[in-house]
């Protein structure tokens, strides 16, 4: 396959910049907040910098400076962070690029090679929590310019204080920031031991030239270790504790074992599950646009890449041994950074393989899984073309699971907008320390203090103020049982999360219900809802708490919701008039509720639920409409019998509730015993 066309080096940074925005930015404009985003975007149209400076006491105090510096600029809107974060990645993959560049230049193609791979590499995927990963992307990206000034400081000896003083800088700026990447700054002597084998003729003073660059390093490391260890002072316990390393002292054996056992997960994890999750049967759903969608751009992707890698222009090794030595080192390399890379992780009982949000911790091995797999073609492979199949399949595998995986959270972020805005129908205004109370967490990748920041951003509230208004409880994580059995005495409830508090009474809270996978709206319960179906043992224990008289019926402030952070209000659906139909209930709005009725049967809208049509079954008949109300109710019960319980007791509150005769003693009879109602 000859071709006299061959694309220059100079096109390298582009074709990654294309190949990041191909794989993160298709999906940008449908993304939104995620996880610890909602925390820091709260501080910002809350509080400014000095919010920052108070919730980064608690794990990382220099760290706030990212965003002190960036949200001034960047806003509260998702799209910007979404963007910025791409171009960090980005920048990132042109730093280890830069930097192997330097390292072996003598074997471009191959660095090149790597930066793709890296760019992609599937074990992240948290990319669209845009906001709170930008700090971990920025430390990467310094990362890699220290490591890429060191060698310049060697390449370029005239200027060696200039660029010496620029790395250094560099490492102290992402050793504050984040301790990520703590456990790569130990490739660095790797690093210098093969430069200083270009020149140095015996192994004593290469070791020498080795260490003495390495020292500055190495001091200031230690430092950091020593500062990070015994005189970092935080507002509460360390997360972040070494219990692996204290452990080793009281009990080595188990604790050995456990470590080795989670070393050989993750590194299973680095080098071959991460690749088997880009490519699971059941993903494929040819019915599914965005899944097709994946699956195309993947194929389209590995024959781009591989024509454009075939055809780059890049000098290559002389012979056979210099290619066979490159191997050796660049598997050496690629070992010791996954394995140093992930250590600061490992010592503190995290791992990539665990948890939700576990694959962060694979961040900084995905540097040398990279140079390792790339190595290891080489080895296996001799042939330049059979490689760079091999390469741009994994690079067009990996291109599909960030689009699929990008999709879920496009559903999520469509999720957490459905939830906002039909609260914000639902309850127009919330009165300050109300708790919201519900049987589980709403959505993946966002978490119940997440969860409550996004409420706190929902209504208007002073700014500048770290005790909220609002908060958002697990019934079955935040509470134990015995506090369960109190709530119901009007007791307070109080909370922190670092520098935020929330302090409120259990007889202030409303109890709710999300349930949008099976296409149903927000539920926010009356305590006469204990008898309605499909209703936890949890929820079914507070529902006497929910205190409708904390929504207010009129909103607060007329800018809210902030469309700029819950987006458009959308389209007046059925759960649309649902809501409004449950807020004209909560204060006998009958004839509101019936028309709100027409309008949704003119506009064809039916809910997935049918107990949703609980508030239009009631109005029908405290308006007069007995009949609709009772045929409403007969069709509702003939769908599904196991709602007899609800229908009965929802026809006992209209009975007491009514200043009008609705139906006759006879008829009633009728209708209990349709619906099979006991006394």
């Amino acid at each position: 396959m000859k071709s006299s066309f061959t694309f220059p080096s100079w096109t390298v940074p582009f074709a990654l910049l294309l190949l990041c925005l191909v794989s993160f930015g298709l999906l940008i404009p449908w993304l939104g907040f995620y996880w610890d985003d909602w925390p820091v975007i709260l501080i910002g149209r809350l509080q400014g910098a000095s919010g920052y400076e108070a919730f980064y006491q608690y794990d990382r105090p220099f760290s706030a400076w990212t965003y002190i510096l960036f949200t001034p600029i960047l806003g509260t809107q998702s799209f910007p962070w979404h963007i910025f974060s791409l171009l960090l990645r980005w920048l990132a993959v042109l730093g280890m690029w830069w930097s192997l560049r330097l390292l072996w230049p003598h074997h471009r193609r191959e660095t090149t090679w790597i930066a793709f791979l890296f760019a992609v590499y599937p074990i992240f995927d948290q990319q669209p929590i845009s906001v709170a990963y930008s700090q971990h992307w920025i430390s990467y990206a310094l990362y890699f310019f220290s490591i890429g000034a060191m060698l310049q400081s060697l390449r370029a000896p005239r200027r060696r204080f200039l660029w010496t003083g620029l790395s250094l800088m560099a490492a102290v700026l992402h050793l504050l920031t984040l301790e990520y990447f703590l456990g790569l700054e130990l490739l660095r002597p790797m690093v210098l031991w093969l430069v200083a084998g270009e020149s140095e003729p015996t192994r004593r003073t290469r070791f020498y030239q080795t260490f003495r660059r390495w020292l500055p390093y190495l001091l200031l490391m230690i430092a950091y270790i020593l500062w990070r260890l015994f005189f970092l002072e935080l507002a509460a316990e360390d997360p972040n504790r070494p219990e692996i390393l204290y452990n080793l002292f009281t009990q080595p054996i188990p604790t050995l074992i456990d470590l080795l056992q989670t070393i050989l997960r993750d590194m299973l994890y680095f080098l071959i599950g991460a690749w088997f999750d880009t490519l699971q049967p059941a993903q494929i759903t040819l019915r599914e646009p965005v899944s097709l969608f994946s699956l195309v751009l993947s194929v389209l992707t590995t024959v781009v890449v591989s024509t454009y890698l075939y055809r780059l222009l890049t000098n290559r090794a002389t012979n056979r041994s210099d290619q066979r030595l490159w191997v050796h080192q660049a598997i050496a390399i690629g070992l010791a950074a996954i394995l140093l890379g992930t250590f600061p992780a490992w010592v503190t009982g995290r791992q990539a393989v665990i948890g939700l949000y576990g694959s962060r911790f694979g961040l900084a091995a995905m540097f040398g899984a990279s140079v390792l797999l790339v190595g290891a073609f080489d080895w296996l492979t001799p042939r330049t073309f059979q490689r760079i199949i091999l390469l741009s399949v994994l690079i067009g595998l990996g291109v599909g699971f960030h689009i699929r995986n990008a999709n879920d959270f496009r559903w999520i972020q469509i999720d957490q907008n459905r939830f906002y805005w039909q609260l914000y129908w639902r309850a127009p205004y919330l009165k300050p320390n109300t708790a919201i109370l519900s049987d589980g967490e709403l959505f993946s990748y966002v978490g119940t203090y997440s969860t409550s920041a996004a409420l706190n951003l929902l209504y208007s509230q002073p700014s500048d103020s770290s005790n909220l208004a609002y908060w958002f409880f697990d019934l079955d994580r935040d509470f134990e049982p015995r506090q369960l059995q109190r709530l119901n005495r009007d007791i307070p409830i109080d909370t922190t999360f670092r520098s935020f508090s929330y302090s409120g009474s259990s007889l202030s809270s409303l109890v709710i219900r999300y349930a949008s996978e099976a296409g149903q709206c927000l539920r926010v319960f009356a305590p006469s809802s204990a008898r309605d179906f499909g209703i936890s043992d949890l929820i079914k224990a507070v529902i006497p708490l929910s205190n409708l008289s904390r929504i207010d019926p009129q909103p607060l402030a007329e800018n809210y919701p902030p469309t700029d952070i819950f987006g458009a209000e959308p389209e007046h659906t059925w759960c649309y008039f649902y809501q409004k139909a449950e807020l004209a209930r909560q204060s006998g709005a009958w004839q509101t509720i019936a028309e709100l009725g027409a309008r949704a049967n003119r506009l064809g809208y039916t809910p997935n639920d049918p107990q949703e049509w609980w508030p239009f079954i009631e109005a029908y008949a405290h308006t007069g409409l007995w009949e609709k109300a009772q045929d409403l109710t007969l069709q509702v019960y003939e769908a599904n019998e196991d709602l007899g319980p609800g229908l009965c007791s929802l026809w006992d509150q209209i009975q007491i509730g009514n200043d009008r005769e609705v139906a006759t003693g006879t008829q009633r009879e009728l209708l209990n015993e349709r619906l099979r109602c006991t006394p």
